[in-house]
């Protein structure tokens, strides 16, 4: 292509870029206007803060003692030899049930307290012939996490905390036998829960 085509070509594709795109097309250096950027007041930079411990505010002696005390005193109440029978059973009986079911045991045993029918207190209850074994004997290992879940469970039962997961239940058994004459309430796991 001669010099002539390049240049009209050029020309005619950047027409719309204006007068300096031809004068580049064609090797001419025409004189530009200088353009100076308009002077802009400075302004603050953006201020950010490093991240920072929480901000924590204590409560009033009173506010703040309430909620501990309560807590406290309903487990301060707990005769702790009844909280140990009750660990003693959930462990012995369903120490290898999930959760629920060593809760559905420890409640058999409240609702035994609470019938009429059998002792008022948990230990009574637990000791009593023929019901359970015999928990003055049975020393389980307290330096593990099944032991002190089953502390939990009895504490949290016998002071009445908690979904009731057998509702009204006062016997259970292993899931192979069965008990006619009781009205079922519940199959937890390994184990089926009676009126």
């Amino acid at each position: 292509m001669n010099k002539r085509w390049s240049v009209l070509v050029l020309w005619s594709l950047t027409a719309a870029s204006g007068v300096a795109s031809a004068h580049v097309a064609m090797n001419t250096s025409p004189e530009l206007p200088v353009v100076q950027p308009a002077p802009v007041a400075p302004s603050p930079a953006p201020v950010t803060f490093a991240a920072s411990a929480p901000v924590v505010q204590e409560l009033p002696a009173e506010a703040a003692g309430v909620v501990a005390d309560e807590a406290a005193d309903e487990l301060a109440d707990l005769d702790k030899s009844e909280v140990e029978c009750v660990a003693k059973v959930v462990v012995h009986e369903a120490g290898n049930q999930p959760h629920k079911g060593q809760l559905a045991v420890a409640q058999v045993i409240r609702a035994r307290m609470k019938s009429g029918r059998f002792a008022k207190s948990a230990c009574g209850v637990v000791k009593q012939r023929g019901q359970f074994f015999n928990v003055d004997a049975y020393n389980p290992p307290r330096n593990n996490g099944r032991w002190s879940t089953a502390v939990d469970i009895a504490k949290r039962t016998l002071s009445g905390k908690g979904e009731d997961v057998a509702p009204g239940a006062l016997f259970f058994h292993s899931a192979g036998a069965s008990f006619p004459k009781r009205t079922r309430v519940a199959q937890i796991a390994d184990h089926t829960f009676y009126r």
